[in-house]
């Protein structure tokens, strides 16, 4: 007689053994330790690069040109001869006859600007000289002339002024106006006095003052 086999073995064994009868393979547990993995999933699809942005079309060499040049601010011309005033029954100036008074007035400035610079160097040398040992008719002669010299060069300034703005008034086109009572000078008066910003009125009425 048999033993007595417990009732788990026997269920095993019976389900093996109907496994067997129908030609069906037991199953087999995977070793310990390792876990059985599943297919891989299909590698995703990587996104296609994207195309670099289209770059903004050049400028034409003309285009980059004309925008890269910024317009010089322009100057205002030269008033013309025929626009000057002058007084009634004088005719116009034309354009010969200020080139004359003009040419004149750059004429006088180059020797002004000579004889001002040449003062100047001769009133330094007399600054630097040393004075000892002179008497006091020595001295005061010294004093006299340096003074005299000052009184030339600030004289030859003032004029050199007079004449830089008697050009200036041509470029603006107000030769010819009086400053005080804004009436025409007069044509003759400034072919005479180029640099005269009075008219002869006013002229005397500043002088009796």
């Amino acid at each position: 007689m048999l033993p007595a086999l417990p009732v788990e073995a026997i269920s095993a064994r019976g389900a093996d053994m109907a496994g067997a009868k129908r030609g069906a393979q037991p199953v087999q547990e995977p070793p310990a330790g390792k876990t059985t993995r599943g297919p891989r999933p299909p590698a995703a699809k990587k996104p296609a690069a994207k195309s670099p942005a289209a770059k903004p079309a050049k400028r034409g060499p003309a285009k980059a040109a004309k925008a890269g040049k910024a317009k010089p601010a322009g100057r205002s011309a030269p008033a013309t001869a025929a626009a000057l005033p002058v007084r009634e029954g004088e005719h116009r100036w034309t354009a010969a006859e200020l080139a004359e008074v003009r040419a004149g007035l750059q004429e006088q400035i180059e020797a002004l600007r000579t004889e001002i610079a040449a003062s100047a160097i001769q009133i330094a040398e007399g600054d630097s000289s040393d004075g000892a040992g002179d008497d006091q008719a020595d001295a005061g002669a010294k004093t006299y002339e340096r003074e005299h010299e000052l009184a030339l060069s600030y004289n030859s300034q003032d004029l050199l002024a007079q004449i830089e703005r008697a050009v200036q008034r041509m470029d603006t086109g107000t030769y010819g106006i009086c400053e005080s009572c804004t009436r025409p000078i007069g044509k003759a008066r400034l072919q005479v006095f180029p640099r005269a910003t009075l008219c002869v009125t006013c002229k005397q009425r500043e002088e009796r003052r």
